[in-house]
């Protein structure tokens, strides 16, 4: 018997479960974060918006009557229905016309979509609970869940269609419930969209099924603070599946008992509304199974100040629509303060849809598996992959500080100078001082923001012990005054290297950046355009040159495999691990490369009549990568920089980008002895401007053109 095995795993603590002892809301906000990820890992929704292909309006029995027809890539066609007061009463103030709240009702595994809406008679007196929701004064949708009679009753014979499919989805590697989700999520959109509807006042109701299926829309909608009401699903996976047997298959997540129980993932809605009915009359539940999780919901919103309602009640497997159109009516309400969390506009987000996750934990499982955790096919591929965006060969090491640190080493500038841009990251100077050299600093240009080319041959006048320079392209531009400091570097016979940290996928005059000089350091940083967590990259056109790195980069060894060490390397490795990340960024950095243009090129329309700022003009040979969108405040306004970045956080939840540098390298402690040595070079006016006057706004590839409109908004509301 299996039954010992199964009680076994049931029995194991849930990773993610929410502590007995009072929690932060810091650290019930963290922990939510992890349970949606997992939820939304192991659902694998595939994301389709659904687009209404056939519409018919009627008034039936005092009800608006919409009946739909959906189209989605997914799923193909399936029917919902639309039900609203025939009168829509007036939103609230500042709303759009006519509007009210709004409802999707979630059926069971049973429910017909014909009695859901009252179109027939239903078969249980609470089945309607659409119909009788829009009596109450909300617009409701519901939909045909796709469940029943879509296999040949023949050969189903007389087992049940949603545990077969159940079974089906799991060959795929997913879910019915991430399936049904997905049909719910389009949905919900469908419904904040509908003019008759006010998008901030929607929620979900789910009834059996249906509630699995609300809970998960509800978890991955975005929507952090939707109200829910669900009947007849409560409990402990346990109880469900092993000691009752009424948990149907299409309920659950597989894997998800591993992280959480059914409590845990409503608990993990808090402090949105939250709404639970059960019956102690309920075959599908035990009483004193779904009181314990009630309990343990309700502990969790207390801990962080909220309130829940949970209704125990003296029925079956059932809903009480007056209990949910009651705290629709109280949630929902026109006059009652905005309960939806607003959400913000951060600086920077990285994210990875599921499938790319999964294929990130395929690779890493493959590492585990071969044992190879280092310079392994993982890491050949990441440079693979990221040739065609250098023009030459690569190789990967541990970060784009260690890059710089490895190019300077291979050239030998140990007891010389390095000549750096002013207005730079601190490792681009720090790279040369651990490879021994002394760094000097060159004041920049404005239009490319690249280093001063007559800056630059007068620092190379100053300093004929030069052994390198490293010109920066900062904020993803390759600025067109690299040619002219290239020529000085040439003339002199000075070896180039090209901090392109910023710059992966930028060009100048369509030569990408990092193949302008004798190497090109790239940085593979979280908040870089392409990233491996951690990581770097030198490209460079000589095959010794690259050969020298890898030897470099593995403890200075004398030859691959050898034992012997002929140089003082380091442990300069790129990790299979954070390869496995960086090459599925890699294979979406085209897409990623095209978001970013076209979100720059909306900023730029957007703030064509804001006053009070100014986008940066990327010059016309520049092909940047916007790694940051550049602007200036008006100098003579009557805002700084750090009020400004204040009044968008705090009134707008708006975050602007770190800026591209605030400080000069000479203002550094690290620097400040040799700022007397540097006087003849100072005081550095056009990057102290820079540093000064520029803003960097949010720039990332899940930007949507809402949050951007949001971000312009804030902007004017702000500035003079």
């Amino acid at each position: 018997m299996q039954l010992r095995h199964l009680r076994r795993l049931l029995a194991t603590e849930p990773t993610l479960r929410h502590a007995k002892s009072a929690a932060s809301a810091e650290e019930h906000a963290a922990r939510a974060r992890q349970v949606r990820a997992v939820v939304e890992r192991l659902a694998r929704v595939e994301r389709a918006p659904l687009v209404t292909a056939e519409s018919t309006a009627s008034v039936r029995d005092g009800l608006h009557h919409e009946r739909l027809v959906f189209q989605s890539p997914v799923r193909g066609t399936f029917d919902g229905t639309l039900l609203a007061p025939p009168d829509p009463p007036p939103g609230p103030a500042g709303s759009a016309g006519p509007t009210g709240p709004a409802v999707l009702v979630l059926g069971g595994k049973n429910a017909r979509l014909d009695q859901l809406t009252g179109d027939v008679p239903p078969d249980h007196p609470d089945r309607n609970v659409a119909e009788q929701l829009a009596r109450a004064g909300f617009v409701t949708l519901s939909f045909d869940h796709g469940i029943g009679d879509g296999l040949d009753a023949g050969r189903r014979a007389g087992r049940d269609e949603g545990t077969l499919l159940a079974h089906a989805f799991a060959l795929t590697g997913r879910s019915l419930l991430g399936a049904l989700t997905g049909d719910a999520l389009g949905a919900l959109d469908v419904l904040a969209a509908h003019p008759r509807v006010d998008p901030l006042r929607v929620g979900l109701f789910g009834h059996s099924l249906g509630a699995a299926v609300a809970l998960h829309t509800a978890l991955l909608s975005g929507r952090q603070g939707i109200p829910l009401c669900t009947a007849s699903h409560l409990g402990s996976y346990q109880a469900l599946f092993e000691r009752l047997l009424t948990g149907h298959e299409g309920a659950v997540l597989p894997g998800i008992l591993e992280y959480a129980d059914l409590s845990d993932l409503y608990a993990t809605l808090a402090p949105a509304p939250l709404q639970l009915q059960y019956g102690t009359a309920d075959s599908y539940l035990d009483p004193d199974d779904a009181r314990v999780a009630a309990d343990a919901v309700r502990e969790t919103y207390a801990d962080i100040g909220a309130e829940t309602e949970i209704h125990e009640l003296a029925m079956g497997h059932g809903t009480h629509v007056g209990h949910a159109a009651d705290f629709f009516t109280r949630t929902l309400g026109a006059t009652r303060p905005q309960t939806h969390d607003v959400p913000q506009v951060p600086a920077q987000r990285i994210h990875f849809e599921v499938d790319e996750r999964r294929t990130v934990l395929d690779r890493v499982d493959a590492a585990l598996s071969s044992g190879i955790l280092t310079q392994g096919p993982q890491v050949a591929r990441f440079e693979e992959l990221a040739r065609p965006w250098t023009g030459t060969d690569t190789a990967a090491v541990a970060s784009g500080s260690a890059a710089l640190e490895i190019a300077l080493r291979i050239i030998g500038v140990a007891g010389r100078t390095v000549l750096v841009p002013v207005n730079t990251f601190f490792a681009t100077a720090a790279a040369a001082v651990r490879a021994g050299a002394a760094v000097r600093f060159v004041d920049i240009e404005l239009d490319g923001l690249g280093m001063d080319p007559d800056a630059l041959r007068a620092a190379l006048d100053r300093h004929p012990d030069t052994a390198a320079v490293l010109p920066v392209h900062i904020g993803g531009i390759v600025s067109p005054a690299l040619d002219p400091a290239l020529a000085h570097c040439h003339r002199r016979g000075i070896p180039v290297v090209e901090d392109a940290a910023h710059a992966f996928g930028a060009t100048l005059d369509g030569r990408p950046a990092g193949s302008f000089g004798r190497f090109g350091a790239f940085s593979f940083f979280p908040t870089k355009v392409a990233v491996s967590g951690e990581g770097g990259l030198l490209s460079a056109a000589s095959a010794d040159d690259l050969e020298q790195v890898r030897r470099w980069r593995d403890h200075g060894k004398s030859a691959q495999g050898s034992t012997l060490h002929d140089r003082p390397g380091g442990n300069w490795r790129l990790s299979e691990l954070h390869a496995a990340v960086g090459t599925v960024d890699l294979e979406r950095f085209t897409g990623t490369l095209a978001a970013r243009r076209a979100l720059a090129a909306r900023y730029d329309a957007l703030l064509a009549d804001v006053p009070g700022i100014r986008p940066h003009a990327v010059p016309t040979a520049a092909g940047s990568n916007y790694y940051k969108y550049v602007a200036y405040l008006d100098p003579d306004g009557p805002l700084d920089r750090a009020l400004l970045k204040k009044l968008l956080r705090e009134r707008h939840g708006v975050a602007l980008a770190g800026e591209v540098y605030d400080h000069l390298l000479c203002d550094h402690p690290q620097f400040a002895r040799q700022r007397a040595l540097d006087a003849a070079g100072g005081p550095f006016e056009r990057a102290r401007w820079f540093a000064r006057h520029h803003v960097a706004l949010p720039l990332y590839p899940s930007l949507t053109e809402a949050e951007q409109i949001r971000v312009v908004a804030a902007l004017r509301s702000e500035l003079p």
